[in-house]
């Protein structure tokens, strides 16, 4: 199967979030999505000098909150 290098980025495109896409989504300030990143309350990681989070992981783990 060959994969397309565009293909491929604009797959990793929707499935990692930047701070800012998230703080967006949550309406909250990017700060706050650094704190929680960094403290790990949120799926993220560094890469190079900037954060990524798993879309999914994070909408399952808003999900999972909201059923309690």
């Amino acid at each position: 199967m060959v994969c397309h290098r565009s293909t491929l980025i604009y797959k990793m495109e929707k499935e990692y979030l930047t701070i800012e896409e998230v703080a967006e989504k949550l309406r909250v300030n990017k700060r706050t999505v650094y704190r929680l990143a960094i403290k790990g309350k949120i799926p993220a990681f560094k890469f190079g000098k900037s954060w990524r989070i798993n879309s999914a992981k994070l909408e399952k783990l808003f999900e999972e909150d909201l059923k309690k």
